[in-house]
């Protein structure tokens, strides 16, 4: 456990790829698989994962809202989701990446029911 959260390895998140690199930091709060992004692994300027990544790009709207604004750490935990940002960016994932997020976030809320007892 990192930092009180799941790791990506946990309940099958992680990709067995000997020719990949793995990521091994934290699930952003979307719940974005770093260990399944196409953007982590490929060569030429790959993403740094989530956990440097979702603070400065795109994605830190989903950061500030959820960790900054209001001290969630995860989308499902707030009593709006899924709101319309993360229905949106979870479909785009799912079109772009073939990466369910809502799958995800059951996965990651899963795990956290399991850390606690």
């Amino acid at each position: 456990m990192n930092n009180g959260l799941p790791e990506p390895a946990s309940e099958g998140f992680l990709i067995n790829m000997a020719e990949k690199r793995e990521y091994t930091g934290n699930f952003p709060p979307c719940g974005v698989d770093c260990n399944k992004c196409e953007k982590f692994h490929r060569e030429k300027n790959p993403c740094d994962g989530a956990d440097v990544h979702c603070q400065i790009k795109q994605c830190a709207s989903f950061y500030k809202c959820c960790r900054e604004k209001k001290g969630l750490t995860y989308c499902h935990e707030c009593k709006k989701y899924p709101c319309s940002r993360f229905k949106q960016f979870a479909t785009l994932y799912l079109e772009k990446y073939d990466q369910d997020l809502y799958k995800n976030q059951k996965k990651i809320k899963k795990q956290l029911k399991k850390e606690k007892k």
